[in-house]
């Protein structure tokens, strides 16, 4: 049942008490043989009060993503955030459960055997902000929760990101076959979207932290 603005409900409790007081006080008659001279009082009309507007409330629009193919960061943008890319390899991009794949992609720059730089993303959307958010911390267990088990020393990673939940992420270097490498991983979820983004590097840990920072404050950006 839709409950009566209170402006509305004084207004007429004013026009009501107005009338009743007019109706129950005192009458003058007139006097015996004297014609009444004096004209009907005609009722003047009271200030009209607005009626307030009652709007519902708002919440935050989803963005609906097309999906597609390395596109929500273009080849372009990773050639300016690697120095190069000569790669684009299927089989590293960041493996995620259910929902609709809006975006997996990957981009490498192989320089040689021990020199490799490169960057990995996902935006996958789910059902809503509370699977997407249990699907990040997957991918945060699934890139760096057994780095422990393997001597590999995980340090926490995070960044600012306006309008997403908690930003889950860590770095870690290691060293193996001779080739010491560092992987950052970032992700969280932006509403129903899970954004996670991945950078590698044999070159610098600031460089893993950097592209895996980079990639995910646009694709962020973009979907928020």
């Amino acid at each position: 049942m839709r409950m009566r603005p209170m402006a509305t409900v004084a207004a007429a409790c004013v026009v009501a008490a107005s009338a009743f007081l007019v109706g129950c006080g005192p009458k003058t008659a007139p006097a015996l043989g004297r014609p009444t001279t004096a004209a009907p009082l005609a009722a003047t009309p009271g200030p009209s009060v607005p009626t307030p507007i009652l709007s519902a409330p708002t919440t935050p629009a989803v963005k609906n993503l097309t999906a597609g193919n390395c596109t929500m960061y273009a080849k372009g943008d990773a050639v300016k955030l690697l120095g190069g890319v000569n790669l684009n390899n299927k089989a590293l991009d960041i493996g995620t459960d259910g929902g609709t794949k809006i975006d997996l992609c990957s981009y490498l720059d192989l320089k040689g055997q021990q020199d490799v730089q490169g960057v990995s993303y996902a935006v996958v959307r789910y059902d809503s902000a509370a699977t997407a958010f249990t699907e990040a911390k997957k991918v945060q267990t699934t890139m760096l929760g057994s780095a422990a088990e393997h001597n590999w020393s995980v340090q926490s990673l995070t960044t600012p990101a306006p309008g997403a939940g908690q930003v889950l992420g860590g770095y870690g270097t290691k060293t193996d076959d001779g080739i010491t490498f560092t992987i950052a991983v970032v992700g969280t979820n932006v509403g129903p979207y899970l954004v996670a983004a991945l950078g590698g590097s044999t070159e610098s840990v600031g460089n893993a932290k950097k592209f895996a920072l980079t990639v995910f404050a646009a694709l962020s950006s973009a979907v928020g």
